[in-house]
């Protein structure tokens, strides 16, 4: 199974803080009268480089709602949500004193000349409302508020001069008959001192002397608390105070004698018998409710300073102090405890026993012990073993050291030397020979075994086989697995009966395991390596290495070493050094140690007795108890918040959420497509760890990592839902936001577009048809050209054959008009014979014959030449076969005369002049006389042939 699954079917946190935790109730009182009650509760500090203000921080609290931290600082109001922190200032810039946070979540803060609250803005970002307009005393100004409460009857805030109530949008004045120093809020009544004059209650706006309290008025008193049923518990800056109600006892002398050096500054109530009390000099003190010690938290080991300037608790049980440098938190609720040598003297330790009574750490400057009875008792060096101790190992009742310069045996505070052979880095004993003891040295591999008083002595070393061997396991076929160092390779050795020699060795090289080998184990009877590509099983039946994520689902690639323990369980180190622990059956469980505190190369999970499990540092080791890994919380917190969403580096649009309360959908303009999104958890103790998944870009859950911000770069336009969930619950967060397209894209210009393109389709169709049209056109203009063409050819065929037909037809004409003109010219050359020959008759006869019979005859032949009607039809015919001939020579030549026209037409029918003489019944002479005018009337020249020019015509 890959990470990202495991994780994300796991990851249902382990109970180290446990919120059901029954032994917690007084979990650090079980630990603290334990045998390792020198160990201490986590703190974590939180430097001003980290939370980017000034150093003294003068109040704590937490918001009821977000659980974020606020702190009042001297550079302005801090906020912390786990992953990040903040700094608001006041308008003014004052130092803030004061911090305290209602039931609904408004922030009240006090300052110089100052006090108001604060609640998110338009953009989510915390805004500031001040509530000094309220106020009508001038010296108001000059007075820093130190001190405010939340009470049922309203908000107080005071200064060492004044004390005002805001309730219900008013401020009253509420004036203490002198100077005050703190009023103190326990078991509903307000308790303040009045100096000079004693401890006072504020009842309503009365104050009222508590009698016999009237020594207090020369004290400082700056803590009032809860103890028992009903009394309280008065801290001056000298000493503590049990008040039952009537008098005033020395509460316990060891912790007043310590107060009394160190000023006594600041205390509250925690858990059910536990008090923290913070000094001026010398750190945080955690007592029982009788005042016995049992915490002492100062500079020496692990404040960064120590004044205390103020203290609170969170929900969770844990303890924030702020500090005149810095911010630390005690982490109470959690079970596992700490030692931390911070000066120092014992080097950094590789491993660890508890052998009886008495702790053993081997460092790399010895073996150190302390009596785990003894609880003021520091560690101590055992002489003789100064140098690297490399492996501690308790075995049939006898402690084991391997050691640069030998083997030891140690017995109290006495180490003896069993072996010289250096560098003693593991030790086994041999399942099927009980009383022997194999160990992997700097060079061989040497055999102990028990001598006759049942002590381990060394044997003797075994020959055939010289290499480093950091780890070795023996398998059930007394076959011994060697891990030789550095990274040289896995071995199967097999021994001969007596241990003496290697009879015969297997070697498995890196390609086996897809690089280096870098651990060997021996887990539920077979043999694992770890290497980089993975987790690899030996399988006996093929005598190969294989992989081993169907065996072991559970165990991802990114696994750095296994920690086996006793009872089945195991410890997983990953490669980012975070810790895990596994019990069979179960799914892995994050157990939230600092990841970069190892040994490097040389970590080490240790099992010391049958209720607790060491883990070395570099510095100490980090104590756990093994009921704690057992206990898991589910749907105990809540799914991480998204704070903050930014479009690119631009500030100015920055979404901030206090809770999961941002809108439904965010929207962002194209120009912001580099979304910046910041997320967090407010647990402050747990190592958070998150898994994202962009819905829309992404395909899939990323795998868990410590981030606590994503950036996505260039989203196209659309719609996004940001899924996050943490290793702390199974419970997803999501965010919506859009990205706009640009204006070119958007709604309204698809709109545009889709009729643009609805336009173009219409257009592009339109030309279509057209297009189509104009084939059309152009084939039936072919086609018609085509017809045309046939047809003008037909027409042209007809016109020949009509032309021909007319030509048949002219020539019929012609002929017809030939042979009428013929005929006629016959006609009067008969009727001129005619009438000569009458009057040749005439001469003749005499006077035989009448007269008026010879000019009967004559006049019908005069009227029978050449007559007037002769030529109408003679001229009919002659334009029918010439075209109206006539027609247009009297348009050109309009002064031609009758007669002009006749000589004409007969010289178009190429008559001879006789012919011409004989038509026109004239002489030869006159009708050259004719010819002669009609040539001057067309103005022709001598050369023109006029017979010719009137054909051409």
């Amino acid at each position: 199974m890959e990470k990202g699954k495991v994780d994300q079917v796991n990851h249902f946190f382990v109970g180290f803080i446990l919120a059901f935790w029954p032994l917690f109730g007084n979990g650090a009182l079980s630990l603290a009268q334990s045998s390792y009650s020198f160990c201490q509760p986590e703190l974590i500090a939180y430097t001003r480089q980290t939370y980017g203000a000034y150093n003294q921080n003068w109040g704590v609290a937490q918001h009821p709602k977000t659980r974020f931290m606020y702190f009042a600082n001297s550079k302005g109001l801090l906020e912390f949500d786990g992953s990040s922190w903040k700094a608001y200032e006041l308008p003014r810039k004052q130092k803030v004193r004061s911090v305290a946070i209602d039931k609904q979540g408004r922030i009240y803060t006090g300052a110089l000349g100052e006090f108001g609250y604060w609640l998110p803005g338009r953009d989510g970002e915390l805004t500031y409302h001040s509530l000094a307009p309220l106020i009508q005393e001038k010296t108001f100004l000059n007075e820093e508020i130190w001190n405010i409460l939340i009470t049922p009857q309203g908000v107080l805030f005071q200064s060492f001069a004044f004390v005002y109530r805001y309730h219900q949008n008013q401020i009253k004045s509420l004036h203490p008959p002198a100077s005050l120093l703190f009023i103190h809020q326990v078991r509903n009544r307000l308790l303040v001192e009045i100096i000079g004059k004693g401890l006072y209650e504020l009842r309503g706006d009365h104050y009222v002397l508590l009698k016999g309290s009237e020594f207090l008025g020369r004290e400082t008193v700056n803590t009032i608390l809860p103890i028992g049923d009903s009394d309280f518990l008065v801290g001056t800056e000298r000493a503590i105070y049990r008040y039952d109600g009537s008098q005033f006892k020395p509460f316990n002398n060891q912790l007043n004698t310590f107060i009394q050096q160190n000023r006594l500054n600041r205390g509250i109530r925690i858990g059910v018998d536990l008090y923290a009390f913070g000094t001026l000099l010398d750190g945080v003190l955690i007592t029982t409710a009788d005042g016995q010690v049992r915490y002492h938290f100062n500079q020496k080991n692990g404040l960064q300073n120590s004044t205390v300037l103020s203290m609170c608790q969170e929900v969770d049980g844990n303890l924030w102090v702020g500090l005149d440098k810095g911010i630390n938190l005690v982490n109470l609720d959690s079970p596992i405890r700490y030692f931390t040598d911070t000066k120092g003297e014992l080097g950094t330790p590789y491993d660890m026993a508890r052998y009886g009574d008495t702790l053993y750490i081997g460092t790399n400057q010895g073996v150190y012990y302390k009596p785990l009875n003894r609880n003021g008792t520091p560690f101590q060096l055992i002489s003789g073993t100064q140098g690297q101790v490399w492996d501690l190992a308790v075995i049939d009742n006898q402690l084991l050291c391997g050691h640069n310069q030998g083997t030891f045996r140690i017995a109290g505070a006495k180490a003896r030397l069993l072996s010289a052979i250096t560098g003693g880095w593991v030790v086994r004993k041999l399942n099927h020979h009980p009383d022997y003891l194999i160990q992997g040295t700097y060079t061989n591999l040497c055999i102990y075994r028990k001598d006759a008083r049942g002590q381990w002595v060394f044997s003797h070393t075994i020959s055939g086989f010289s290499a480093p061997v950091r780890q070795l396991e023996e398998d059930d076929n007394e076959e011994i697995w060697v891990n030789k160092s550095p990274n040289r390779g896995i071995q199967q050795l097999r021994l001969s009966a007596d241990l003496r020699r290697v009879e015969a060795i297997k070697e498995y090289r890196e390609g086996t395991f897809g690089g280096p080998a870098s651990n060997l184990y021996k887990i539920q009877q077979q043999i694992l390596v770890t290497s980089a590509k993975g987790l690899f099983n030996y399988k006996a039946h093929t005598r190969q290495f294989g992989s081993a994520q169907t065996v072991y689902p559970w165990l991802t690639s990114d696994i750095r070493k296994l920690f086996p323990l006793e009872d089945s369980g195991l410890f997983l180190l990953r490669q980012d050094g975070s810790l895990s622990w596994i019990k069979a059956g179960s799914l892995p469980v994050d157990i939230p140690v600092k990841s970069n505190q190892w040994v490097e190369e040389y970590e080490n999970v240790v099992a010391l007795d049958t209720n607790y499990v060491a883990v070395c540092r570099e510095n100490g080791f980090a104590l756990l108890p093994r009921m704690a890994l057992k206990q898991i919380v589910s749907g105990l917190v809540p799914p991480p918040i998204i704070r903050s969403v930014t479009a690119g580096d631009k500030p100015r649009t920055k979404r901030t959420f206090q809770q999961s309360n941002f809108p439904t959908e965010l929207s962002f303009s194209y120009k912001q497509s580099t979304i910046l999104i910041m997320f967090s958890t407010p647990y402050y103790t747990r190592p958070v760890k998150y898994s994202y998944w962009l819905e829309n870009s992404t395909y899939t859950w990323t795998p868990y990592a410590a981030i606590y911000q994503k950036e996505f770069n260039n989203l196209p336009p659309g719609q996004y839902v940001f899924h996050l969930k943490s290793n702390l619950s199974p419970k997803e967060s999501t965010l919506t936001f859009v990205i706009q397209p640009p204006w070119y894209w958007n709604n309204w210009s698809k709109l545009l577009y889709a009729a643009l393109f609805g336009c173009f389709v219409w257009l592009f169709y339109q030309l279509h048809l057209r297009r189509v049209a104009i084939q059309q056109n152009q084939i039936r203009e072919k086609l018609e050209e085509k017809l045309r063409h046939q047809e003008e050819q037909s027409q042209r065929e007809i016109i020949l054959l009509q032309k021909e037909q007319l030509e048949q037809g002219l020539i019929q004409k012609s002929e017809e008009l030939a042979n009428s003109t013929m005929s006629l010219i016959q006609k009067n050359e008969l009727l001129m014979q005619l009438k000569d020959e009458l009057n040749r008759v005439k001469v003749r006869s005499g006077s035989r014959v009448s007269g008026d019979d010879f000019q009967r005859i004559n006049v019908l032949i005069e009227t029978n030449i050449s007559s007037e009607q002769d030529w109408k039809l003679f001229e009919a015919n002659f334009n029918k076969v010439h075209e109206q001939f006539l027609k247009h020579l009297i348009e050109h030549y309009p002064d031609l005369s009758q007669g002009d026209l006749k000589l004409a037409a007969y010289l178009r029918m190429n008559l001879s002049t006789k012919e011409i003489a004989q038509l026109l019944n004239i002489t030869h002479r006159s009708v050259e006389l004719k010819r002669y005018r009609l040539r001057k009337k067309l103005d022709l020249d001598a050369d023109t042939n006029l017979s010719e020019f009137m054909i051409k015509y």
